[in-house]
């Protein structure tokens, strides 16, 4: 079995932008109701505040200052630090791997503005932390979620050592000159499955090939619910899918980086879905199976 740690402060359901993250508090009190963390291998930890200081590592001073003046404030810090603290100890090998459930999005941050229900780079900011704390170098991203990661992108464009796997469906609907395909050497989008198994398809076809050439330090998944079919995006995927993503995307990580991987969710879907996928990644990540048969 995996040691693996949940993080989570109750801010992040609490304030969470409730019109994209649906299921937040759903999501983690689903992994309590389950028995998860009577597991000895499973274990939460109360995501910490992030400073300032770490969130200029991407962003601008004027963008900070902008994000200060808004009620999204607080539960981005506790967002960017719980997935700066999974990072740390996953890479110090205090745990194996980590599921990091946020109050925001991040993947539609750019340096001085975002959008989307996105303020800052929740996900990208772990990257320059763990190159200054860590000496960490190369890490891939996978993104699952229905809308294009123009955010990340954006960031990481010319840095040759972040692998970018978007499944996007094409990228950003205003660029018609934008690439569906590749953007460089490490940057890639591919389009949505219209059903489980189309998708199911289309991850198994393109994830493990890549990640497993590029060979990352870390993987991480940004797990976007909104292609649930009671969501608000594509609406293509049964609660049942991603439990399977979830076995494909952590065993690449097992291939390629030893199995360290963190999860990021801002569970955009409703509370009946976050309630069932949630607690069957986290049961996958530990290697616990005991909701593989539920």
């Amino acid at each position: 079995m995996k040691k693996t740690g949940v993080f989570y402060h109750d801010v992040c359901g609490k304030e969470a932008y409730s019109s994209l993250a649906m299921g937040v508090a759903d999501g983690f009190e689903a992994i309590e109701k389950e028995g998860l963390f009577k597991e000895p291998n499973i274990k939460w930890f109360e995501s910490r505040k992030a400073q300032e200081k770490e969130i200029a590592r991407i962003h601008t001073q004027k963008w900070i200052d902008e994000v200060k003046r808004t009620q999204w404030w607080n539960v981005s810090l506790y967002s960017i630090g719980g997935v700066l603290e999974a990072t740390e100890k996953v890479f110090k090998g205090e745990l194996d791997n980590a599921f990091v459930i946020a109050g925001v999005g991040g993947h539609h941050a750019h340096r001085d503005s975002a959008w989307g229900g996105c303020y800052f780079s929740v996900t990208g900011l772990a990257i320059p932390h763990a190159r200054e704390i860590l000496g960490a170098k190369r890490f891939a991203i996978v993104d699952t979620d229905t809308h294009h990661a123009d955010g990340v992108r954006d960031i990481f464009q010319q840095d040759d050592d972040v692998l970018h796997i978007c499944f996007c469906g094409g990228g950003s609907w205003w660029d018609d000159d934008y690439d569906s395909k590749q953007l460089g050497r490490t940057k890639f989008c591919f389009p949505h499955g219209a059903s489980d198994e189309k998708e199911i398809e289309n991850v198994r076809r393109e994830v493990p090939k890549l990640v497993n050439e590029f060979k990352p330090e870390m993987l991480f998944w940004i797990c976007g619910m909104d292609t649930h079919e009671d969501s608000y995006g594509t609406q293509a995927l049964t609660s049942k899918a991603y439990p399977e993503l979830a076995k494909i995307i952590i065993g690449t990580a097992e291939d390629a980086c030893q199995g360290k991987i963190i999860v990021k969710t801002c569970c955009n879907a409703p509370p009946h879905a976050t309630s069932y996928i949630v607690p069957r990644i986290v049961d996958i990540l530990a290697e616990t199976k005991k909701l593989s048969n539920k």
